[in-house]
């Protein structure tokens, strides 16, 4: 091979070695309000030592199948728009809406999300003052005189539609139980993660959880269109190591943020 032949073939190596490192970077998004102990604190900035549980996870998982990841945090909603234009290749934690289907996509067993995929398991409960006339009996919600809270962006904010109750929308849930504690609203549906977190800070003593739960979720993470149309393999490939290494890891993460 002469000269030119093999600085070429040594240049276009370099090149594919360059591409297929890149090819193996993800760039994922989620919430920048904390859902405790799945992701923690209130800002945009990812904690190397605690970020939470679902970041652990997932980092143990990409480096098990020997993939870099990027995590950014922004607006839930932004997440979102950020998937659908394919600015991020995936976000977590997200629960199954048919029209996030439009977003991006999770991991399937024929139309439905595969449960042994999953990030998480959550719930959402009703919050009210003490003493209110509000109930939830497992069908439906009684006592209200006026719309309940709900974070923007949550799926929750569909299911209670459904039920018919109205809702106002806030960024964060402590917004909502200042306007629950204010009176400005009868009462809100939140995740119990970041309800309960609430309540166990002492900063709403006047505050209760209504059991049962309204709805409990399956939570995973999606992919965008984009990503998984050029590379499915590794996308499938992600998804079945999570729900590996919870099965395997779960209880360490968790007992790691109970501390």
């Amino acid at each position: 091979m002469g000269y030119g032949r093999w600085l070429s073939a040594v240049i276009v190596g370099a090149l594919w070695t360059c591409g297929a490192q890149a090819a193996d970077m993800v760039r994922l998004a989620y919430e920048d309000k904390p859902q405790p102990p799945y992701y923690m604190d209130d800002s945009t900035v990812v904690d190397a030592e605690r970020p939470g549980v679902s970041i652990d996870l997932i980092r143990i998982a990409a480096k098990e199948i020997g993939i870099e990841v990027d995590f950014v945090r922004m607006p839930w909603v932004r997440c979102q728009k950020s998937l659908q234009m394919g600015e991020v290749d995936a976000i977590f934690n997200s629960s199954f809406k048919e029209d996030r289907l439009e977003y991006g996509t999770y991991p399937m067993v024929g139309s439905k999300p595969d449960p042994s995929r999953r990030i998480a398991t959550l719930s959402y409960s009703l919050y009210r003052l003490k003493g209110s006339p509000v109930t939830w009996n497992g069908k439906t919600i009684g006592g209200l005189d006026g719309p309940v809270g709900a974070q923007t962006g949550y799926s929750i904010i569909d299911d209670l539609t459904r039920m018919g109750v109205k809702t106002e929308e806030a960024q964060a849930s402590s917004t909502n139980f200042k306007k629950l504690t204010s009176k400005r609203i009868p009462a809100v549906a939140a995740q119990d993660v970041n309800g309960d977190f609430l309540l166990a800070s002492g900063d709403f003593p006047e505050i209760e959880k209504i059991f049962p739960p309204l709805v409990t979720k399956d939570y995973f993470l999606m992919f965008s269109h984009q990503f998984y149309d050029n590379k499915r393999a590794l996308a499938e490939r992600l998804w079945a190591k999570i729900g590996e290494v919870r099965e395997r890891d779960g209880a360490k993460l968790y007992a790691k943020y109970a501390k």
